[in-house]
């Protein structure tokens, strides 16, 4: 085999798979095969190179799907029309054999959070030397669907790290990619009925540890309010956190003091206002994240209950917001760039697998403690 060619395929952070799938061209080449000449089988790939069989097919099939090979049942693989000048030009030239690859980060929208993680994610794809393409879904499952069926066709991209977004189920591409051992990391939630690679922020945890704090303030009567809960992981972790820490101090939570279904997009100050009749003696309200939680001490100031004198207010993200205002907001942290950049180790892992379980990753919480609750005398 040419030297310079066979350096150019032993560079870079390359899954064991698209190493032999540079090494099949390379071939290619080196034997100067001709249009529908057939191609070694993937038992003598695997004998020449030392790799297994299913290492060689995944090779065959990605070259087969990029047009350079076909396949015909029973017959073998040969090479494509229009193939030998591409390769032997790319060979002469020094250039690459493959397009430059790339791994792609699909999100619901770019808002602050997922920002931070994007940049992250980006800046660690570049210290590794790899392209990153980012798709925004809308928060909607068909166009998820759609975007994935189509990056994950085209033969140059090599790994996903999906964030769902707000929904509550796996949409059938994903389930597609995962069943097919196409690298997918998921990022930010867990879906529970399918056992897909994800790392995501501790919300139980967070969410029980945030409980303790208010506890051992002295507040023995806390409210919880969140967005629709059921099926989103990260809320339901948040909610039985809340409650878990209630029972473990032997505090019996309040079940009228609960609002699971906020709806953030409308200012409801009745609702809140008969939340607060309802529970008088309620000294603290533990929302679900920081929209939420700003949103209901700025109603509640309206309402004259003063932050923290008369209720104190806790959130969950750490959001820029959360800093600003009359009264700077205690939450509990969940990293953005931290979850970026452990979401792109975890993606090289999947990708250097070759189809072989790797663990979810669960990233810690901390929380922040600004100016919205009070100690209370115990």
């Amino acid at each position: 085999m040419n030297k310079n060619i066979k350096e150019q395929l032993t560079k870079g952070p390359i899954a064991l798979y698209e190493q032999m799938r540079q090494k099949v061209m390379a071939l290619i080449v080196e034997r100067q095969l001709k249009p529908h000449d057939p191609v070694p089988s993937e038992g003598e790939l695997a004998d020449l190179f030392g790799v297994s069989r299913r290492t060689s097919k995944q090779a065959l099939e990605l070259l087969a799907k990029e047009g350079i090979l076909y396949r015909l049942p029973r017959r073998g693989t040969f090479l494509a029309e229009n193939t030998e000048t591409m390769l032997k030009a790319a060979a002469l030239s020094g250039m690459s054999l493959v397009p430059q690859q790339a791994v792609v980060i699909v999100v619901p929208m770019l808002d602050e959070f997922i920002g931070l993680a994007v940049t992250a994610f980006l800046q660690e794809g570049a210290f590794h030397g790899w392209e990153v393409l980012i798709r925004v879904t809308g928060n909607d499952l068909e166009q998820e669907d759609a975007i994935l069926r189509e990056i994950s066709s085209g033969g140059r991209v090599r790994g996903i790290v999906l964030f769902p977004g707000e929904r509550r189920m796996c949409g059938q591409e994903v389930l597609r990619l995962h069943l097919n051992d196409f690298p997918v990391v998921i990022i930010d939630r867990v879906f529970r009925e399918v056992d897909i690679t994800a790392i995501y922020h501790d919300h139980f945890l967070g969410a029980y540890e945030m409980t303790k704090y208010l506890i051992d303030k002295g507040h023995r009567n806390v409210g919880f309010i969140s967005e629709p809960i059921t099926g989103i992981m990260s809320r339901e972790d948040r909610y039985y956190g809340f409650i878990q820490a209630q029972l473990d101090a032997e505090i019996p939570f309040m079940i009228n003091a609960i609002i699971s279904d906020w709806d953030n997009n409308q200012k409801d100050s009745s609702r809140l206002e008969r939340f607060f009749e309802q529970n008088p003696d309620m000294t603290a309200l533990f929302c679900s994240n920081d929209l939420v939680a700003i949103q209901v001490m700025n109603i509640a100031e309206e309402l004259g209950r003063k932050i923290p004198e008369d209720l104190s207010v806790v959130g969950f993200t750490d959001l820029m917001i959360s800093r600003v205002g009359r009264v700077s907001l205690t939450t509990v942290m969940k990293s953005p760039e931290q979850l970026g950049k452990k979401a792109f180790g975890l993606l090289l892992q999947k990708m250097a697998s070759e189809g072989s379980r790797i663990e979810s990753v669960k990233l810690p919480t901390q929380i922040i403690e600004r100016g919205s609750v009070r100690k209370l005398n115990m």
